[in-house]
């Protein structure tokens, strides 16, 4: 596809853009959902769909809650979207980069993972680089100061592997260790579990706004949260050991917890367990431990209150919240689902993606299937509402891979 759009920019604050390229794509990326900050790509800030050219052929594509980086087989990265706090990593001011600009100052890289408002960027020698937010230490360069262009942080070890969270973010290293960092509140009071549920309400709806990944993160009540995801996941300013996960085959990062897939197909989680989304039958807070019910998982995947996994034979579970009827059901509260369950309706399906109250599936034919909330458009072909609580056939066909953000997708 052929862009013609004008360039403009107003570099201190609302947009940020720049002339897309004059030639067809090596990559078309679909894109769908809300583009109130250029999630979708399109030169723009309007529209809710968008066919996304990217100039080189893709291995691999992340998104965060508001931001996007694409890796090319040339180990080049690109990336758009919300700019805020430099996430997009193009060292540009405050805005919104609404079109793939490729990311300078970067080695070869092999892997990329997109956090809330921070990338990663595995370099081919085992380095890691950073950029985006770093209010809580996300990127483990032992201070709090945002970073708007990649920069290599120390590691004790050649990294083979990368996951951001919200405010955290982990590594793999060759000799199965895991590291992580950040969630670390500037003000730490290393309250107790017992006094953070007294700080926050015992129900699980009473820290439904500490789990907003929409939560102003310069809030003093965003710096409780901060704490609170500190307390369960990782918290320092460096990269610190987790000696629990070390093995773990695949590791993603939520809001406040983490998932790792074990090498014999069960899975092990950590962290906040407010809506049940380590998958244990208690709301407390738990070191790492293996989820009872899970065995022969190939894949997992999560996002700010609810978790998923595939299994061998092609059947998705899911647990944690369902307040918009994202692990396929219609209970429509925060009480949250403790335990995992097959979500139904479903048929062989071969990858997934969580986002923000909403998942996804793609099937052995390329067909894309999504169900949760839907208010931004984010599931094409399905009329926008406010969620599907069953899993319905979007208009997405012939997709090799599909990625959630926070209220948008993208296919290709």
């Amino acid at each position: 596809m052929l862009f013609a759009v004008l360039a403009f920019a107003i570099v201190a604050g609302v947009i940020y853009s720049l002339v897309p390229k004059q030639k067809e794509s090596e990559t078309v990326i679909s894109g769908s959902g809300k583009n109130a900050h250029g999630q979708l790509a399109n030169y723009s800030t309007s529209g809710t769909s968008s066919i996304i050219d990217i100039p080189e052929k893709v291995a691999e594509v992340a998104a965060g809650f508001d931001h996007s980086l694409v890796l090319t087989e040339e180990g080049h990265v690109y990336s758009w979207g919300d700019n805020t706090y430099g996430q997009v990593g193009i060292d540009s001011a405050k805005g919104i980069v609404s079109g793939p600009q490729k990311v300078d100052g970067l080695p070869t890289i092999t892997r990329i993972s997109a956090g809330f408002r921070h990338s990663l960027a595995l370099d081919t020698d085992g380095n890691v680089w950073v950029w985006g937010n770093n209010i809580a230490g996300q990127l483990g360069t032992g201070d709090r100061t945002d970073l708007r262009k990649p920069t290599q942080i120390t590691l004790p070890g050649k990294v083979t592997s990368v996951a951001a969270g919200h405010r955290f973010s982990l590594v793999t290293l060759d000799n199965g260790q895991v590291y992580g960092w950040g969630a670390k509140c500037e003000n730490d009071t290393k309250r107790t579990f017992a006094e953070l549920m007294q700080l926050i309400g015992q129900s699980a709806t009473g820290i439904s706004y500490y789990v907003d990944a929409n939560a102003d993160p310069s809030s003093s009540d965003t710096q409780e949260l901060c704490e609170f995801q500190g307390f369960v996941a990782v918290s320092s300013l460096i990269p610190v050991e987790i000696p629990e996960l070390a093995g773990s085959l695949q590791i993603v990062a939520g809001f406040g917890h983490v998932l790792a897939l074990q090498p014999d197909g069960t899975v092990k989680s950590k962290g906040c367990n407010a809506y049940g989304q380590l998958g244990y039958p208690t709301a407390d807070i738990v070191p790492a431990e293996t989820i009872p019910g899970l065995s022969g998982i190939v894949s997992l995947a999560t996002s700010t209150r609810h978790s998923m996994a595939l299994d061998r034979d092609g059947n998705v579970w899911a647990w944690g919240a369902d307040n918009t009827g994202q692990l396929g059901k219609n209970l429509g509260n925060l009480e949250g689902v403790f335990e995992p369950e097959i979500v139904a309706g479903l048929p062989a399906i071969t990858s997934i993606a969580a986002g923000h109250d909403f998942s996804l599936a793609l099937d052995e034919q390329g067909k894309v299937w999504a169900w949760g909330v839907n208010n931004n458009s984010q599931a094409p072909g399905i009329d926008a509402a406010d969620y599907n609580s069953t899993p319905k056939l979007t208009s997405l066909t012939n997709e090799s891979t599909i990625i959630a953000g926070g209220a948008f997708i993208l296919a290709y």
